[in-house]
């Protein structure tokens, strides 16, 4: 029965995120940046050096909406979801028929 519902679930958080960002005027995106660290190297019979390292970070940046087109996206994902509750409901009824 959950994997009947897997679908529904997985429309109600993609309205839940487009109802909050439409609520907020913008998204929450992640944003991978490379970020270089220092530190110290030690080479055998050397001094020690300073060496740099290169590492990617992420970092969560907002992006702007249009409302207009997430409030078009948020129609089409509540009338996708009318016609999956639907589908849903009847193969749920199928499994507890048999």
């Amino acid at each position: 029965m959950q994997q009947a519902q897997a679908p529904l679930v997985e429309l109600d958080a993609r309205i839940a995120e487009s109802e909050h960002a439409i609520a907020r005027g913008y998204r929450i995106m992640p944003a991978t940046e490379a970020r270089t660290t220092l530190h110290i190297c030690a080479w055998p019979k050397e001094p020690v050096l300073f060496c740099t390292r290169h590492t990617p970070a992420t970092r969560e940046t907002r992006v702007a909406v249009d409302t207009g087109s997430e409030q078009a996206n948020l129609d089409r994902l509540r009338a996708e979801r009318s016609a999956v509750a639907e589908a849903t409901a009847q193969r749920v009824a199928s499994c507890n028929a048999v």
